[in-house]
Parts: C-alpha cells; structure tokens; sequence
C-alpha cells in the first residue's frame, strides 16, 4: 500500500477545515476552492494529488465533502 504524505495538508479539528497544497495527496473526497476563493469548486478523490490552478502551486480548501453538492450552497 502506498503511503499518502500528510506534510501537504493541515486540518482544523475544531472547524472541519482542511487545506492541501498543489503536488500533494488530497486528505479527503470533496469539492475543493482555492484559499481566496478564486475559481469554481474542483472535485478531488482521496489520495489523488492536488492539481495546480492557472499553471501555478496554490493551497486548496476543502469546501463541501457531501456527494451531489458543489460546495456553492
């Protein structure tokens, strides 16, 4: 089994919040924006690696974890 990096990815107990850095593994399934909030919400799998947003490295925050959801209501 591979193991999946944790260095990427911080979560907030406290807040549900998770963030993920652009290369490194997503913690979590869900739709996934930007910090700042520039773009759509992306839908990631779990252990896929976080894309880039414009051609560059950015840190992702997972947004909406529900099936179905956009993260936008």
């Amino acid at each position: 089994m591979k193991k999946i990096s944790t260095l990427g990815w911080v979560s907030n107990p406290t807040h549900g919040a998770a963030t993920a850095r652009t290369g490194f593994h997503c913690p979590r399934n869900g739709f996934w924006r930007p910090v700042g909030g520039i773009g759509e919400p992306l839908f990631v799998f779990e252990g896929s690696l976080m894309p880039p947003h414009g051609g560059n490295s950015i840190e992702w925050h997972l947004v909406d974890t529900r099936p179905g959801h956009s993260g936008l209501d």
